[in-house]
Formats: structure tokens, sequence, C-alpha cells
């Protein structure tokens, strides 16, 4: 198995009515955590986040992680037409170069939205200069799925590289296990079984975002969820921090301390299959 990468979504959804949020601090705290260990983050950051909190950019840039994007302001690709999407991606890639001197290489869609139904985003991404995206979740969801898509790294045939969601199939269900909810609400001990069974190529990587951190953080409904997926989002993080460095500090897994990014310039995913789309 390769190493576990780790992956950070920079998103906050709390109400402007609640006026402090946690998640730049939460963020910070999380990757100096990694940094100790000698860990490069990639972290898929929203542009209103950026452009709000240009200071928390330059810190993860500082501090060697890799900056990439993860929409203007969590829009699933399927609610965008594709000029909405260059016009947005354009602006905060130009403003991350500006602000940091980087080019941003790497993108992962909101709630994993691309689907075969919006493939017209690869294009997109090539065109701007992207080198790879995150955004596929090779499997059947309540959301956004892809279950004919490739489950370990492929090229799309424009040569976009597609990291998918690292999955297990559980009976007839296939669960996203290294992140978000799933990594929350499942023991510890279930989510190295599943790590275990993984072999070969999947390259596995771990997608947390500052909410899974934030404890302290008063319920609130998400715009656009209801209720019960709300408080499904809002319990259960307190053990999120402990899980995570439990997992990686654990020496059972080998650690990839590199960036997305990092990784990829290193020749790490040269020999891929392709995916015709």
């Amino acid at each position: 198995m390769h190493d576990i990468s780790f992956t950070l979504d920079l998103e906050d959804h709390q109400p402007k009515e609640i006026k402090e949020s946690n998640y730049s601090a939460i963020t910070k705290e999380l990757l100096s955590s990694l940094k100790d260990r000698g860990i490069c983050a990639t972290v898929f950051i929203l542009g209103r986040l950026a452009y709000a909190d240009p200071e928390l950019i330059d810190y993860i840039a500082d501090n060697g992680h890799e900056i990439a994007y993860h929409s203007y302001q969590h829009t699933p690709l399927i609610n965008q037409t594709a000029s909405e999407f260059v016009s947005e991606t354009e602006e905060f890639k130009e403003f991350i170069h500006a602000r940091c001197g980087i080019e941003v290489k790497g993108y992962r869609a909101p709630v994993f939205s691309l689907t075969s139904k919006t493939t017209w985003v690869v294009d997109c991404l090539k065109n701007l200069g992207f080198c790879y995206s995150s955004s596929v979740l090779p499997a059947g969801s309540p959301l956004y799925g892809f279950p004919s898509a490739p489950k370990k790294p492929f090229r799309w045939n424009n040569g976009v590289i597609e990291l998918p969601a690292p999955i297990h199939k559980l009976g007839p269900v296939s669960i996203p296990f290294l992140g978000g909810i799933y990594f929350r609400y499942l023991p510890l001990s279930l989510i190295k079984i599943f790590l275990r069974s993984m072999k070969g190529d999947h390259s596995p990587w771990i997608y947390c975002h500052p909410h899974d951190f934030d404890y302290k953080q008063p319920y609130f409904k998400i715009p656009g969820n209801s209720h019960i997926v709300s408080l499904l989002l809002w319990f259960n993080r307190k053990d999120t921090n402990r899980k995570l460095f439990e997992l990686i500090d654990s020496g059972e897994f080998k650690i990839e301390k590199r960036s997305f990014i990092q990784q990829i310039e290193a020749g790490k995913f040269d020999s891929l299959p392709e995916y015709a789309y």
C-alpha cells in the first residue's frame, strides 16, 4: 500500500449571525501539528475564504503546505456553468499567484461533484493550467457519486491526473471512510481494518475540514440541508484530533510526507491508466 496523504478542505459554513468563527485558528493548529511531524498537507481552499482571510493563506504557504482550489463558495458543479467556473477559478489563481507567488495546480470539487454529468470541468481544468484533480467519489452516493470511474488514481484522456476518494466496499455499500463524518463516526479500529485491506496502488488520502475538529461550535442548520443532516455533521467532533494523530503516529501505516503536487512533480503518478470520458 502506498503512503497515506493528508488533505484539508478549508471551508466555513457558519452563519453570519454567529460572529466568532474558529476555522482559522483550527487550521493553523492542525497544520502546525502536521508540520511538526514533517508532513506537507494539501489544502483545498474556498475562494471566498482566501479573499476574506489572506493572512491565513500566507500562513499555509509560508509553512510549506500546498495551496489548491475548492471552488469559490462550495457550489456543486451541477449547479454551475462552465463560464462561471472558469471566471471564478481564474480569479482565485491570479489572487494566489499575486499574494504568494504560487501557481495553483490542484482542484477538488465541492462534495465530490465531478460525476458523469459534470465531466465538462476536466477540459476547463486542463485549459486553466491544473495538472490534477481530487474530485471523484468512485461509488454510488445519495449526493454525487461516479461509480463507473476507476477506484485507483488515473489520468483523464486530456492528461489531467485524477486522485479519487479512497473507498471500502462493505456489502452493497461503498464507504469513503478516510474523511469527513465517516472518519468521525467510524471506530479507529475499523478504519485501520479498511486501510489494511487496500492493496496495490490506491494511494489513499485523509480528507478533513476545520469543522470536523470544532467541537465547541454551536449547532446551526446548514443552508440547503435538513436538520437531520446538519445534526449528523455537528455531532461527534471531540475525538477527531485524537483519532487523526493516533492513526498518523501509530507507526502501523506509512504516512506520505509530501503534498499532492510534490508527489506528482517527483514522478509518483507518471504511469497511470487513461480513462476516457
